[in-house]
């Protein structure tokens, strides 16, 4: 193999290594569907004029999920607590916020879970 032949291999073996890791990373989180599905429900309560009905499905389906996420799921299920306790009391801006906080903790969660490394 040459130099030159070297040279030219090297982005291909980049970008298939890349390729691969995302592929990897995108099924472990695939595998979690009471995540995912956690993850929608909050993702359409912070567009909704009435959150609570969506916050209860999220919290529901966090219940559902798997509990292999290294106490995150837990973490995330007091969050959306907190976040539907808020939109009881019309706070709609500390509702977002916990919402936010609960999404990037699920994702969190997800990455914690078996075999999503």
């Amino acid at each position: 193999m040459t130099k030159q032949t070297t040279i030219q291999l090297v982005p291909l073996i980049c970008a298939a290594f890349l390729a691969s890791a995302t592929l990897l990373h995108a099924g472990a989180e695939a595998k979690q569907p009471h995540m995912e599905s956690a993850l929608h429900y909050l993702q359409d309560a912070k567009k909704a004029e009435n959150p609570l009905p969506l916050l209860n499905s999220a919290k529901e389906e966090l219940h559902r999920g798997a509990h292999n996420k290294h106490g995150f799921r837990d973490t995330s299920m007091d969050i959306v607590e907190a976040a539907i306790a808020l939109a009881q009391s019309g706070d709609r801006q500390k509702t977002e916020e916990k919402i936010n906080a609960a999404i990037a903790n699920i994702h969190d969660a997800m990455a914690h879970a078996p075999g999503s490394r």
